[in-house]
């Protein structure tokens, strides 16, 4: 019993692996028109592509445990580079400010 219990919980926490990239469609695509470094926090200015407009000036936020594939660290994401942002709860402003789940930099 012992070891059917401790085999359930194992197979259990094997399914809770590290958050990453959604498996769903991002919720904005486009370019990093700018960066705000700091140390806490990163802020990347957004210009969409077209279809995403409603992110348009959007500063996206990512901290060192914002799941981020394509680039090493939240630091190392540069002006011009074409994202993925993955969002959750969005404030109706203009620009619009949403809680970032993910960012995947494409190139």
């Amino acid at each position: 019993m012992r070891l059917t219990a401790f085999a359930l919980a194992a197979l259990v926490l094997a399914g809770c692996g590290a958050p990453g990239i959604p498996d769903r469609e991002p919720d904005a695509v486009g370019t990093v028109a700018g960066v705000l470094p700091g140390d806490e926090a990163t802020g990347l200015i957004f210009l969409p592509d077209t279809g995403y407009e409603y992110f348009d000036q959007t500063a996206f936020t990512l901290i060192d445990s914002t799941p981020l594939e394509g680039a090493e660290t939240r630091h190392d994401v540069a002006e011009g580079a074409h994202i993925q942002v993955w969002t959750d709860a969005c404030a109706e402003s203009f620009p619009v400010q949403c809680d970032v789940v993910a960012v995947q930099v494409l190139d």
